[in-house]
C-alpha cells in the first residue's frame, strides 16, 4: 500500500504513542480540508481508528508500521531482519542486564533488550552498534550468539515474518539516555528473563542467551538458529 507523505507523517506520529489528538497528528501548514481527507483515507483503509480519546492505530496500522519495505510484494515486505542487542554489566548486586520500554509500535510499552533493523548492504554487527547507540547513546563492541527466525500469524494470517541475530556485549560505554525510541535502564538478569517471555510477543532465544549469561555459561553456548512461530494478540 503507498501512502502520500501526508499520510505517512500521521502514522509515524502515532507509530511512537498509544494514542493521539486530532491537533498533534497535525502536520505543520496543512489545510483543515485536506488533513481530514487524508485522516478519512486512513480509517476506510484499516490503518488508523478514532478512540474517544484520539486516535490510533489498527491491527493493520501496527502491521504496516512494523514492515520496513512497503512494496506490492506482499512476501518480500513481511520479510526483514532485526538484530538484537543484549548488553550486560557487572556491579556489587551481581549482573545487570540494558532493558529498554519501547515508546513505538508495533511493541509500544513492551520491556525487554532492544534491537532494530539491519539495512541493506550494512554489516551485522556495525547494525548492532549503530543500533544501540542510536537508541541508547551507549557503544559496545559486539559478537554473534545465534539466530532465531520469528513467524508471527494474527487471525492464521502472516503478520510478520523476522530473522533476529542475537548479538551480545559484556562491556559498553557512554552515557546512557532515554531516545525516541524509548526509555532506557538496567534491570538484574532475573528480572530481565522474566521481560522476555509474553507468550504473544518474545523471541525466544533472547530467554535462552540471558540464562546462559546468568549461568556463566555463554562462553560455551554453541551458534544457534531456530525458528518458532508465534499468535499475536
Amino acid at each position: 500500500m503507498q501512502l502520500s507523505p501526508v499520510q505517512n507523517h500521521i502514522i509515524s506520529q502515532l507509530k511512537n504513542a498509544d494514542t493521539k489528538r486530532f491537533t498533534d497528528l497535525r502536520p505543520d501548514g496543512i489545510e483543515n480540508d485536506r488533513y481530514n481527507y487524508h485522516l478519512r483515507f486512513l480509517i476506510k483503509k484499516g490503518l488508523i481508528t478514532k478512540t474517544p480519546h484520539g486516535y490510533s492505530l489498527t491491527s493493520m496500522g501496527e502491521r504496516y508500521v512494523a514492515d520496513v519495505f512497503h512494496t506490492s510484494d506482499q512476501a518480500q515486505r513481511l520479510f526483514k531482519i532485526n538484530v538484537i542487542t543484549i548488553v550486560s554489566r557487572r556491579t556489587e548486586h551481581g549482573i545487570e542486564i540494558l532493558n529498554q520500554e519501547r515508546h513505538s509500535q508495533p511493541s509500544y510499552g513492551k520491556i525487554g533488550v532492544m534491537g532494530g533493523t539491519i539495512l541493506k548492504g550494512e554489516p551485522l554487527l556495525d547494525g548492532a552498534r549503530r543500533k544501540l547507540q542510536n537508541e541508547t547513546g551507549l557503544q559496545a563492541e559486539f559478537r554473534l550468539v545465534g539466530h532465531e527466525r520469528r513467524l508471527r500469524y494474527r487471525n492464521d494470517e502472516l503478520f510478520s515474518d523476522v530473522l533476529f541475530p542475537i548479538c551480545y556485549a559484556d562491556e559498553s560505554s557512554g552515557t546512557l539516555t532515554d531516545t525516541e525510541y524509548g526509555h532506557n535502564f538496567w534491570v538484574p538478569i532475573d528480572q530481565a528473563i522474566l521481560h522476555e517471555q509474553d507468550p504473544h510477543d518474545s523471541i525466544v532465544s533472547i530467554k535462552t542467551t540471558l540464562e546462559a549469561i546468568r549461568d556463566g555459561t555463554i562462553e560455551q553456548l554453541p551458534l544457534f538458529y531456530h525458528e518458532t512461530r508465534q499468535n499475536a494478540v
